[in-house]
């Protein structure tokens, strides 16, 4: 997918138009699990967070528990291989944690994996289906929405599609949202992209409430 930088900016600006409140970003490199003050999730092993000093997105309020797979160069571009992120969203009347997460992850799909022309790249929704997510007053009904995209042609050897998802579940915010993407097709032997399963066990690591 194209580089996180880019990605995480234009986020911040899709987010910052629903009034999201301020939150710290992560601020640990390395670490097995990731705490926000409203979810923690576990990242994948080789993940981390972005160097504080990556650009000025890095203090955006938007995005927290921000952490990368690994990079790699193609085309004279950087990607990386995979994206996970945490926010939290107000919800209105018509839209719940359902609809934040499915318009989050269309985004983020549609983004990513645009040609740097600008083309589109071609996305499909599959129906959102109900998740179980553990907090700290029980079990609350989330929502898992599933993007599969397919990137315009590009040079050889760049992603040629990814999977994204995104985790909505309720709080007493709004909605606690958990993005996890990542590429599967395309790209390079090493770094290699996640499989499936990586995606899906962070879902299942999701935990609502404060640390």
């Amino acid at each position: 997918m194209v580089l996180a930088v880019a990605v995480v900016v234009a986020v911040v600006a899709l987010l910052a138009t629903v009034g999201v409140p301020a939150s710290d970003n992560a601020r640990t490199h390395r670490t097995p699990t990731l705490t926000t003050p409203f979810l923690s999730y576990a990242p994948p092993a080789g993940w981390s967070a972005p160097p504080l000093d990556r650009g000025a997105w890095t203090d955006a309020p938007a995005l927290t528990g921000v952490v990368h797979g690994p990079g790699y160069e193609c085309g004279g571009q950087s990607f990386v291989r995979g994206f996970a992120a945490a926010a939290l969203l107000p919800t209105g009347a018509g839209v719940g944690p359902a609809e934040l997460a499915e318009r989050l992850a269309r985004w983020f799909a549609a983004t990513s994996y645009a040609a740097p022309s600008g083309a589109p790249p071609d996305v499909s929704v599959a129906p959102p289906r109900p998740v179980p997510v553990d907090g700290p007053g029980g079990t609350v009904a989330g929502t898992v929405v599933e993007v599969s995209v397919r990137a315009p042609a590009g040079p050889a050897g760049c992603s040629a599609g990814g999977t994204v998802l995104a985790l909505g579940a309720p709080v007493s915010g709004g909605a606690a949202l958990l993005l996890v993407a990542g590429d599967s097709a395309g790209g390079p032997t090493e770094p290699a992209a996640p499989d499936r399963s990586t995606l899906d066990a962070v879902l299942a690591s999701v935990r609502l409430g404060p640390p």
